[in-house]
């Protein structure tokens, strides 16, 4: 494939051709036809490159936070005859760029290790590798795609707050129990699964629906904290929702401490509990981007349909007054409601419903937050 220098040069030769042959020119005739020439034989050189199977690991994880460098080791053999340059894609909260790697000689092996220097929160996706080469004057090149990408997640920085208010205990000892233990209150039918107690199979529904289903009981003393991380944005707003989800990880990272029931609920629709543990949660807020369109509204009413919490933790870069009246009306679901307001000049008024703590960066967030004379 012609590179853009190779175009440059065919568009040219082809000029001085189309010059030469009308004003009967044969200088200009033999330097365009030369020109044209040279891109096609250099077309030609560098060929379809051969397949290279690949190799990538992580030696030290694919979670990293701003600032902390993450090593890529990669091993690739060539299985043609010719030599490779070859590069590995990367794409980052930064942008998209290839990463140069050894060359690879005709039928060898060889290593690389690169690193990895994320300065932001985000998903970085690696890969593919790419393979190829050129010609010696630049006019052409050929290019391969192989292996498949892999992600590391840049975390967002957070720290451990005080504590974190809520209404109810589940241990009656006064110690935060976060296991559903509890057989207390029906909560759905589901279907069968197997392991599931025999004693719990609803016959009547099962019967009625032609296959079996069971009882979902809960324990309703169990203490939950839903915090809802707002990425309604403009993409150039990508810095300010990075102090938003390094303040909701401070939240989450005490929660999951304190043996808390936390949920993470994007306003854009995706959301994640606290079953798979703390990294998992950080994988949603670095996964988190700015999105035009969701609707807070929407958002808080899919919170409502939940099963009722203790805590509700609004973390956003800019509201406004309808906005938080909106998530006063939560009151009714949740015991405490709190509204976080992150990098916002003039933080609007709250209802009496709603607590609202505003902070200008995730920083002084954790300050604010330990200042307050929060009640266990």
């Amino acid at each position: 494939m012609p590179t853009t220098r190779g175009w440059l040069v065919a568009v040219t030769g082809a000029l001085l051709l189309t010059a030469g042959t009308l004003s009967q020119y044969q200088e200009l005739v033999l330097l365009g036809a030369l020109a044209v020439l040279a891109v096609a034989v250099a077309a030609l050189f560098v060929g379809r490159p051969a397949a290279v199977t690949m190799t990538r690991s992580l030696p030290g994880g694919t979670r990293t936070t701003p600032g902390r460098s993450v090593r890529v080791h990669m091993s690739a053999r060539n299985t043609g005859r010719r030599g490779l340059r070859i590069s590995e894609r990367v794409v980052g909260p930064d942008g998209e760029h290839d990463v140069p790697l050894t060359p690879l000689p005709g039928g060898g092996t060889g290593g690389s290790d690169y690193w990895l220097q994320p300065r932001r929160r985000g998903l970085i996706e690696l890969g593919p590798l790419r393979a190829g080469r050129s010609d010696p004057l630049g006019l052409a090149r050929s290019t391969r795609d192989h292996g498949t990408t892999d992600h590391v997640w840049v975390h967002p920085t957070w720290q451990y707050l005080r504590a974190i208010p809520v209404g109810n205990v589940a241990d009656p000892d006064g110690e935060v129990d976060g296991a559903r233990a509890g057989t207390l209150t029906f909560h759905t039918l589901r279907d069968y699964a197997p392991g599931d107690d025999l004693r719990h199979v609803h016959w009547r529904s099962s019967a009625r629906l032609d296959r079996l289903v069971v009882r979902e009981y809960v324990d309703t003393s169990q203490t939950r904290v839903c915090v809802i991380v707002d990425d309604r944005a403009a993409p150039e707003d990508a810095a300010r929702l990075d102090e938003v989800a390094g303040a909701a990880a401070s939240l989450l990272a005490t929660g999951v401490r304190a043996s808390l029931h936390c949920e993470l609920r994007l306003v854009s629709g995706r959301g994640r509990d606290s079953g798979g543990g703390l990294p998992s949660l950080l994988d949603l807020l670095a996964e988190a981007a700015p999105t035009r369109g969701p609707d807070l509204a929407d958002a808080l009413h899919l919170a409502r349909t939940q099963s009722q919490g203790d805590t509700a933790i609004l973390v956003s870069a800019g509201l406004d007054a309808t906005d938080l009246r909106l998530f006063g009306q939560l009151a009714d679901r949740y015991s405490g409601l709190i509204a976080v307001v992150v990098g916002q000049q003039e933080p609007p008024t709250s209802p009496d419903s709603v607590t609202l703590i505003a902070a200008g960066d995730a920083g002084s967030f954790a300050d604010r937050w330990n200042e307050a004379p929060w009640a266990r």
